[in-house]
């Protein structure tokens, strides 16, 4: 499989497992092609998904490393930033820190949560929005993925639109769906069965991210 570095394509796709109707992923990773089907004005760095207030579930235990009003041209939004540690995801290699950044977040979902918080895998973050809260957008949660060498290496700054913005020059951007396969990788390395969270099932060994949206048995 592909990792999709810095927002290269890597063919990957979400299949959802039988006898589960889940929520949706609705854009992929390095897609030219938007929720609505309209073309992006530029190649897609995360995935997008979910269907207006389904839960939006943490992929993985990890700590909260920020939560933020950010704004990224739609308007003023909820954002939130979890360090997972290669431990956390059950991996004996790679990089030690992965970063999860959610975003198109009501900001009110997610205020209460503050930096250090430990977070666990299943546990819902918030409520699927939209993009600055506006209505002439379709709901989605955005994901993004990063690797990253150095987790005292990530500054703050302030971008064009008045609102706080993180960098990391040791952060990698990977495809989501990567690590959504590697508790039971692709024979085809491309249609990756995403895990839904079960809170009866037992993921103290699992490898890698579980299903961020809700999966329901029919």
């Amino acid at each position: 499989m592909k990792k999709g570095y810095d927002i290269t394509r890597t063919g990957l796709k979400p299949s959802y497992p039988e006898g589960y109707d889940c929520s949706p992923l609705t854009s992929l990773y390095a897609s030219w092609i938007d929720v609505d089907g309209t073309r992006r004005d530029e190649v897609h760095s995360g995935i997008d998904g979910g269907r207006l207030g389904d839960a939006v579930l943490a992929p993985a235990p990890g700590v909260v490393s920020a939560v933020w009003k950010a704004n990224w041209q739609w308007g003023d939004e909820g954002a939130l930033l979890i360090r997972h540690t290669r431990e956390d995801l059950n991996l004996d290699k790679g990089a030690p820190y992965y970063y999860s950044a959610f975003y198109h977040l009501k900001y009110e979902d997610v205020v209460g949560f503050k930096p250090g918080d430990r977070i666990e895998r299943g546990q819902k973050l918030a409520n699927v929005f939209r993009p600055g809260g506006k209505a002439k957008y379709l709901p989605e949660v955005h994901l993004e993925v990063y690797e990253v060498r150095d987790d005292a290496a990530t500054v703050w700054k302030t971008n064009k639109y008045g609102r706080p913005d993180w960098d990391n020059d040791t952060a990698r951007l990977i495809d989501p769906l990567y690590l959504m396969a590697l508790h039971d990788p692709p024979d085809d390395g491309v249609h990756v069965e995403v895990q839904p969270y079960d809170a009866g099932v037992d993921f103290s060994d699992f490898q890698g991210f579980s299903y961020i949206l809700p999966c329901v048995k029919r």
